[in-house]
């Protein structure tokens, strides 16, 4: 039987603050990129501390760190989605769109399942939309309901009347 995969130190994303200029080179991705792509090291579970890192890199919006974490399997549903209401707060529609979509490695299209419809890695949910009406993101509830198909409970219509 394998032993469980190491822990990610939180550590290492506590000094990520928002409203930083990120960059492909800055720390922790050079850390990061040598601990999953050495072969002598078995790389630690990236969902470690129930997605930790993939919400501190939302909350900081380091895309390029974002993008890593994503591609090597980090969860957005990890503590209740906590990392999509983070973007959702920030506002960022393109941040929101990239924790909920997958893309291929190919030119950055989506991929699609056999219905031809694109596949997601979190299932947009009523809770999301209404975090989104609440905050103002208007972009990220019309991205919800008219390209997710997310329908709204009462409540959540009844704020998008006013």
């Amino acid at each position: 039987m394998p032993s469980p995969a190491a822990e990610l130190p939180r550590r290492i994303f506590r000094s990520l603050t928002a409203n930083e200029r990120w960059k492909e080179g800055d720390s922790p991705l050079p850390f990061l990129n040598y601990l999953y792509n050495c072969s002598e090291i078995s790389a630690p579970d990236i969902n470690s501390h129930e997605g930790y890192a993939l919400t501190k890199a939302v909350h900081s919006g380091f895309i390029p760190l974002i993008r890593f974490l994503l591609a090597h399997g980090a969860s957005p549903a990890c503590k209740n989605s906590l990392a999509v209401m983070v973007g959702i707060r920030r506002k960022d529609v393109s941040l929101v769109r990239m924790l909920v979509e997958k893309e291929s490695g190919n030119a950055g299209k989506r991929r699609e399942n056999k219905k031809g419809k694109p596949e997601d890695r979190i299932q947009v949910n009523s809770d999301m939309l209404k975090a989104a009406v609440k905050c103002g993101a208007k972009e990220i509830v019309e991205y919800f309901t008219q390209e997710k198909g997310c329908i709204p409970d009462m409540q959540t219509l009844h704020m998008m009347m006013r």
